[in-house]
């Protein structure tokens, strides 16, 4: 085969595989704001993510610095807490999907504002978590000096009082994305979508 004939079909293939990638982008369209309201998904302060560095329920410590360039979903929560108790484990499965789906691009983290690791270890210890927390790195705060300051900051400003559940979305850049105040039903396309999009941008 020729030089010349070789080159209309490598430029060929080229073309093929770029409409398809194009065909592929156009598949998944962003998340409307219309979509995002109704979810509840709220625009935070563009700040850096307050750091993190808590003791996980593995005994091993984690720092948010460790997940530097990933997207990460912070979820601020208490076993006295029923809201939190009814959306951790739509939570834990999305966590556990994305993930998967994307090493490496992903992180949750679960904090726990108890104040001490028994209700956490007896809480994972029931059904349906039979002790496990897949999806999730579940740390405590038992001060809720780190919760505080994530609060503070996502507002541009200290609320009057604290709330359970809240999640907060820190962008590959470390900062501060967006903020869910209340519960949720984690498993929506729109959440799901959401990450994605982040993930990808």
């Amino acid at each position: 085969m020729s030089t010349r004939s070789v080159r209309p079909a490598a430029a060929l293939a080229a073309l093929v595989a770029l409409v398809g990638l194009a065909a592929c982008k156009e598949s998944r369209p962003a998340v409307s704001q219309a979509e995002l309201d109704r979810f509840g998904i709220e625009r935070a302060t563009s700040v850096p993510a307050p750091p993190i560095e808590l003791i996980s329920l593995d005994g091993t410590r984690f720092s948010l610095a460790s997940a530097k360039g990933q997207v990460v979903f912070v979820n601020f929560w208490a076993t006295w807490c029923p809201p939190c108790r009814t959306e951790m484990p739509s939570m834990l499965a999305l966590g556990r999907e994305l993930e998967a789906k994307y090493p490496g691009k992903f992180r949750m983290v679960a904090v726990s504002v108890d104040e001490a690791w028994d209700p956490v270890r007896e809480f994972i210890s029931a059904p349906p978590y039979m002790g496990s927390t897949a999806g999730a790195t579940v740390v405590l705060d038992a001060d809720q000096s780190v919760t505080m300051r994530y609060y503070c900051a996502a507002r541009g400003g200290c609320p009057d009082s604290y709330k359970f559940p809240e999640s907060y979305i820190v962008g590959k850049d470390g900062k501060l994305v967006s903020m869910v105040i209340g519960p949720r039903e984690w498993s929506v396309p729109v959440a799901r979508a959401y990450l994605e999009q982040l993930i990808g941008s």
